[in-house]
């Protein structure tokens, strides 16, 4: 009898307890602490110095100069996470309207490297998603928005690559609203033009979109300035080397004074020459990167909305930079009026001529 009263009292134990569970389950009572996953561990800017990788796959100084704390943030945007594959890389895709190389604008794949590490142990959630996480980083999630600032890698191929020298530099994104979407077009727009126009001022053009970041906006009493680093890469415009100024001079002076010139003195002059037309050829055939930094001022109504009336355009002469600031027009000008004219050109060869010794 006792037995059977025993077995009796544990199925009612056991039927409670499973009941129990259950209506716990279902009102949300039990905690649920999500599981953890490792992270690979990426390298850190040390070990990429001593092990002789500079800063990335496509070389330079960035690294350096980020631990020396003598860099400069020049790439900003809105991004949505694509892909974390250590505590060091992250992998997105441009949202914002951001303008790099000859990509589409709004996806652009970039790569970022931090500076300052997530954490290697990451949560993964029951609905199978990761949220990686680290000091002073908001929780990053594949799919969601930031806004990140950074250094980005002189020289990059394929992607992108963006350092980002701390985790205030990675910052859950806002809303954007309307006024937000209008105004950045608008900024674009004038950016692409100053660089098109600056680039032309100088007798080059545009052989890729340029890479256009936002480096920082203030708004106040009405007024919007917004800082802007402009990437390029350019080319001289093509035609015949010997119809630029440079060389135009040079074999000027030759025409006037070869006949009386010695034999040393001719050849430096023709040698002279003879490298320009290299340098000149080579400039128009093979794109150079060109950089510039600019300010766009303008009136903003009380939505936010700018007015494109009002915008003006101010480039940095410096260095140091963002100390010199002129209007673009007269950025313009002063570019026109370094190259090298005719005259400059003609006494520069009689200088040649004069220094040459005969042998």
């Amino acid at each position: 009898m006792k037995t059977i009263t025993s077995r009796y009292c544990l199925r009612i134990v056991t039927f409670v307890s499973i009941l129990l569970a259950v209506i716990f389950t279902a009102t949300g009572c039990v905690q649920k602490v999500p599981n953890t996953v490792d992270i690979p561990v990426g390298d850190d800017l040390t070990t990429k110095i001593v092990e002789g990788r500079i800063s990335s796959p496509y070389g330079g100084d960035i690294p350096i100069s980020i631990l020396k704390g003598t860099y400069t943030k020049d790439f900003s945007a809105t991004v949505k996470v694509t892909g974390v594959e250590d505590t060091r890389t992250i992998r997105t895709e441009i949202t914002s309207p951001t303008k790099l190389g000859s990509q589409d604008p709004k996806h652009i794949t970039v790569i970022f490297y931090l500076c300052q590490p997530l954490s290697p142990i990451a949560n993964k959630l029951f609905d199978g998603s990761i949220v990686y996480i680290g000091n002073k980083y908001p929780k990053i999630l594949v799919g969601q928005s930031y806004d990140v600032v950074g250094v980005l890698q002189p020289g990059w191929q394929d992607y992108p690559y963006v350092y980002v020298p701390s985790a205030l530099e990675f910052k859950q994104a806002l809303a954007e609203t309307a006024a937000d979407t209008s105004n950045k077009q608008m900024l674009m727009t004038a950016a692409r033009s100053f660089a098109e126009q600056a680039l032309a001022a100088g007798n080059h053009h545009l052989t890729a979109e340029p890479v256009i970041t936002v480096s920082s906006k203030q708004v106040q009493s009405g007024k919007m300035a917004v800082i802007m680093y402009i990437h390029t890469m350019d080319a001289m415009n093509s035609g015949d080397p010997d119809s630029q100024p440079i060389i135009v001079g040079e074999l000027q002076y030759l025409r006037d004074h070869g006949t009386e010139l010695s034999a040393a003195a001719r050849k430096a002059v023709e040698d002279d020459i003879s490298k320009w037309r290299n340098t000149i050829g080579s400039a128009m055939n093979t794109p150079t990167e060109t950089s510039y930094l600019i300010k766009v001022v303008g009136d903003v109504d009380l939505a936010g909305n700018i007015d494109a009336s009002s915008l003006q355009v101010y480039a940095d002469e410096g260095p140091p930079r963002g100390n010199a600031w002129v209007l673009a027009t007269q950025y313009f000008k002063n570019m026109r009026s370094a190259r090298v004219t005719v005259a400059q050109a003609y006494a520069s060869a009689a200088s040649i001529a004069a220094a040459a010794k005969a042998p």
